[in-house]
């Protein structure tokens, strides 16, 4: 399968709400934007080729998180030292969005929903660099950020990653495969056993391409398939 992103709805919405934070950034409007939905939507693979795509800066966070790892991890990928006061790590942090003007993508943000603290560093940063970041987790993010409106009022997009549509799968067929294609039946038995969950689309895609491949087939239908 080639190693690209694939045109979907959900990556195209993503990249229209990223185009739209930058300019406002520019403007000095609200310029954060979420990206949230269910597990196996595309919300990380979104994330990650907007950051390609912007030269931009990606960290995840973990459960374990504590302010002060979170500081650090972000520290260290924007190639910064390791700083003692967390102070002195927020102003390095600050100055270095603000001098590179490059966003900040935050994954898996669902982790920090309960931490106050980190929230609102998030957020003084955001005030304090100007630079668009993008919060990307769960479906239940969004409903977890109101409980801090200081937060909350400064995202401007949302993009709800939904599942796959038949259009989608047949351009994630048509993107991905290498040297063979599916017929319309097949891309319908792909859709409704994964129940439109993009890793598990990819998964299938991936089998039937080797299935292709072995068996010399430039094109193959859902009969064909399920007589493997």
């Amino acid at each position: 399968m080639k190693s690209i992103t694939a045109q979907t709805k959900n990556i195209l919405n993503a990249y229209d709400a990223y185009i739209t934070i930058t300019e406002a950034a520019l403007e000095g409007i609200p310029a954060m934007g979420m990206f949230s939905g269910k597990a196996g939507l595309g919300k990380t693979t979104a994330g990650a080729w907007l950051f390609c795509q912007a030269d931009g800066i990606l960290v995840r966070c973990l459960k374990a998180d504590t302010l002060g790892t979170f500081l650090e991890r972000l520290a260290n990928d924007l190639g910064l030292d390791k700083r003692q006061r967390q102070a002195d790590m927020i102003d390095y942090i600050v100055k270095e969005l603000a001098l590179a003007g490059k966003p900040l993508f935050i994954d898996e943000a669902d982790y920090l929903a309960e931490k106050f603290n980190v929230l609102e560093t998030i957020r003084d940063i955001y005030d304090l660099a100007n630079i668009p970041i993008i919060l990307i987790g769960y479906a239940e993010l969004p409903r977890k950020l109101k409980r801090l409106p200081q937060l909350d009022s400064r995202i401007s997009q949302h993009v709800e990653f939904e599942p796959a549509d038949f259009e989608d799968t047949q351009i994630m067929a048509t993107q991905l495969l290498e040297n063979c294609s599916l017929e319309d039946d097949l891309i319908q038995k792909v859709l409704d056993e994964s129940k439109g969950n993009f890793r598990r689309i990819t998964v299938a895609l991936s089998h039937i391409e080797k299935f292709c491949h072995v068996n010399n087939l430039t094109k193959i239908s859902a009969a064909q398939w399920s007589a493997k």
